[in-house]
């Protein structure tokens, strides 16, 4: 062996105690704002890509056009080479069947990777919000994300939960430009990223009136100190009647088939059902909405909202959003609205309402609250689906959809968005229309670089074709009045229909 040599350690002593304990945690500890953060639009109307659902032909497949729009919106100059970029999406409820199809997010994971980042795909936890809730505990929401598709085989990168096993793993980030919070919780996995291709889903809510990409911040970067934040809980004393549920005197007690759903439904134990009614114990209340949100569901009105917490509830989830985007310097957060399955509820409702209007399409940019106006525009301006809720209210193409649907417009949380900061709400549409060239057609097909699937199959068959085995088919005895003639019967277009 060789002979080292070895020098004694230097040792320093302290200069100083060590600051820690209760009263510096949360302060003291890192804090994730980028100093360089700031609005994307200097001035003027952002640019927001927008490319229209449906397809005839190769290049105009909704996965190709999403891929398009990533490099049409520059979204892969949000990071740089070995950048780790979080992809943020919403899990989806347990039996929810209306959320982001996976291969949406699959398909932005493979652009990035192609770009040299390196991506994850993340959500928090939620809040409680109902007795059955599969997304409050990451074990319980990643069993529903691999249901739904969403998992490592599918992505071909990681799938995290932001927020840790119970949705306190995070960043405290002071707010002060904030219209009602100052001051709000991300999920570590979010805070820790370099960049940030944040997916939305476009649907309605029944607390923000709708869900975009801001709700994907506002909501969906906040961990449960942040979530309980944006749900304004202890805004007020109990009897300012802001943010606090409203409890009713229609309340009928254990005769309600459904008391003990209501009594399993808080986490905390802040409420009880009495004989002929409830107690509830403000002290322990951090409104999760669970108790409410369970009365809803199952059709009573015990339980419920104040008319004014909604618009208050929709400014403070733009409060929220801002100290999402303070994580990140500027230009290093995109957006992708995809305005497909624009049901009247939210991803985190355990069912899916008829969508309001047909498939629109997706919006793309880096201004958040332009996109989001161009896909809220885009929804009002589509027909009215039947059988829909919309259809039910009367509506037609023009109307502001959500206000009718859900009780306010969500251009309230626009306008709240811009006051502080979040984006403008003014946008320049780009409508995007893939090319049909050969080029094209190949460029985002399953070997783009190798052999078409037809001429893999070709030397497949120079070795092994069975089809030539076997020919000629038989056809003997073969019934040619029905191949000829008597099919045409049921042909409702060019045939009679036959007798019945």
């Amino acid at each position: 062996m060789a002979d080292h040599k070895y020098e004694p350690t230097k040792w320093h002593d302290l200069k100083k105690p060590v600051e820690g304990g209760r009263d510096t945690y949360q302060k003291k500890s890192w804090n994730p704002m980028k100093h360089k953060w700031g609005p994307v639009t200097k001035k003027g109307a952002a640019p927001v890509s927008f490319s229209q659902a449906g397809a005839t032909n190769w290049t105009e497949s909704m996965i190709c056009k999403t891929k398009d729009l990533f490099y049409q919106t520059k979204l892969n100059e949000c990071f740089q080479k070995d950048d780790e970029v979080a992809i943020k999406i919403h899990y989806g409820e347990w039996n929810r069947t209306a959320i982001l199809r996976p291969e949406y997010i699959a398909a932005i994971v493979e652009e990035v990777k192609a770009c040299g980042g390196h991506p994850y795909v993340v959500n928090d936890c939620t809040l409680s919000y109902h007795t059955f809730n599969s997304m409050a505990i990451s074990q319980y929401q990643m069993e529903g994300a691999i249901r739904h598709g969403y998992n490592d085989a599918t992505f071909g990168c990681p799938v995290l939960i932001a927020d840790g096993y119970s949705g306190e793993d995070d960043y405290r980030v002071e707010i002060p430009e904030g219209l009602i919070l100052k001051e709000t919780y991300i999920g570590r996995a979010v805070a820790e990223a370099d960049a940030m291709i944040v997916l939305g889903h476009a649907r309605g809510h029944s607390i923000t009136m709708y869900g975009g990409i801001l709700k994907q911040l506002g909501i969906g970067c906040q961990s449960k100190r942040g979530k309980y934040m944006t749900h304004l809980a202890h805004w007020g004393d109990p009897h300012d009647a802001i943010g606090w549920p409203k409890f009713t005197d229609l309340c009928p007690g254990k005769a309600c088939k459904f008391h003990q759903m209501c009594d399993d439904s808080c986490p905390r134990n802040a409420h009880k059902v009495l004989e002929h009614g409830k107690e509830w114990y403000p002290e322990r209340c951090r409104l999760c909405y669970s108790c409410q949100v369970t009365c809803l569901f199952s059709g009573m009105t015990g339980i419920g909202f104040e008319d004014n917490y909604f618009p208050n509830a929709m400014i403070a989830h733009a409060d929220a959003a801002l100290g999402a985007m303070k994580c990140f310097e500027t230009g290093k957060v995109g957006f992708m609205n995809f305005a497909i399955d624009v049901c009247p509820e939210c991803d985190c409702f355990p069912w899916a309402g008829m969508p309001v209007c047909p498939d629109v399409g997706i919006y793309a940019g880096k201004d958040l609250i332009a996109v989001e106006m161009a896909t809220l525009d885009g929804i009002d301006a589509a027909p009215i689906s039947p059988g829909s809720v919309a259809a039910e209210k009367g509506l037609k193409p023009g109307d502001d959809k959500f206000y009718y649907i859900n009780g306010f417009s969500p251009r309230i949380t626009m306008a709240a968005g811009e006051k502080i900061g979040l984006g403008t709400m003014e946008y320049k549409l780009n409508n995007y229309e893939p090319v049909l060239t050969p080029e094209n057609a190949r460029k985002w097909q399953v070997r783009p670089t190798g052999k078409p699937t037809t001429v893999r199959l070709r030397e497949v068959f120079a070795h092994h074709d069975m089809t030539t085995e076997v020919m000629p088919f038989n056809r003997s005895g073969w019934d040619k009045d029905w191949v000829w003639n008597e099919w045409k019967k049921y042909d409702p277009f060019k045939g009679t229909k036959p007798d019945k």
